[in-house]
């Protein structure tokens, strides 16, 4: 299992230290649709907020080489992430959401 699998794994079982430990040093998870670029902390904060109530499900995950490609569910929300790895953890990031904020 790599790192984004692991993320969304910690993130649905609500475990916020696993979350954070997935993330490489100074990573960055941007946002398109809200036009945010979010250093990794950041990340952590909204979607332990964002995830509080919510299921989180993990629909596909699809791994190249060092880019993973996830999509998955929180709460009403869609997305897709693409997640590049560098040494075993995730170096930066860009996640597409559609639906109720997640």
């Amino acid at each position: 299992m790599n790192a984004a699998e692991r993320l969304w794994r910690a993130i649905g079982a609500r475990d916020w230290e696993a979350v954070r430990s997935q993330f490489g040093p100074g990573a960055i998870v941007e946002w398109p649709h809200s036009g945010e670029r979010l250093p990794f902390e950041e990340y952590v904060a909204i979607r332990r907020e964002r995830a509080r109530d919510r299921r989180v499900t993990v629909e596909r995950v699809v791994t190249e080489g060092r880019n993973v490609v996830v999509e998955a569910r929180v709460g009403d929300a869609r997305g897709v992430g693409i997640y590049d790895l560098q040494d075993g953890l995730i170096a930066g990031a860009v996640e597409y959401w559609v639906g109720e904020s997640a």
